[in-house]
């Protein structure tokens, strides 16, 4: 449990672009086919298709599956759900996925369940730490974080978005 609330705290310092590829490989090792970036990589950019910043597209047997998902360094808001719910319907996704580092209210928990035609799931802060430490990402032998990992995801997340910003590395990198 220790280990778990250590790596949620390392989440919570995470950029916004390291919390998108960690949940991009957890949805990855958990079945959920491909796994698209709609656009957004840092804070102050605005997402794409109703807010949501990764996309999922799988198929169960010959049904074809969608999923969008919504990652947030902050505390899930009811707010939250209704623009969940509001992208579902909206990009005809079988339903969205919001994915936050806090752990969720009970205030929340309790809303999350109104929704009735747009299926919204939560996967707050200790889930994420406990999926992490499932598929061993992130994580050492021990399921301690591996503070190494995170620091070279962010080492390299400066030189990722230079080039994706100009299409070349800085100097020197």
């Amino acid at each position: 449990m220790k280990q778990e609330q250590a790596l949620q705290g390392t989440l919570q310092g995470s950029s916004l672009h390291v919390l998108l590829m960690l949940v991009s490989k957890i949805l990855t090792r958990s079945g959920y086919g491909d796994i698209q970036l709609l656009g957004r990589r840092l804070n102050a950019q605005k997402s794409r298709v109703g807010g949501c910043e990764l996309l999922c597209q799988t198929n169960m047997g010959h049904v074809p599956i969608k999923v969008i998902i919504k990652v947030i360094n902050d505390g899930v808001r009811t707010r939250m759900l209704d623009e969940m719910a509001g992208a579902i319907d909206r990009t005809g996704s079988d339903f969205g996925i919001v994915v936050s580092t806090e752990d969720l209210s009970p205030k929340v928990a309790k809303n999350q369940g109104k929704y009735g035609k747009s299926r919204v799931e939560v996967i707050d802060g200790s889930l994420f730490a406990s999926m992490l430490k499932k598929f061993r990402i992130g994580v050492r032998q021990d399921g301690s974080p591996d503070y190494a990992f995170f620091g070279e995801l962010e080492n390299q997340l400066e030189r990722v978005n230079e080039f994706l910003s100009h299409g070349r590395f800085a100097r020197g990198s």
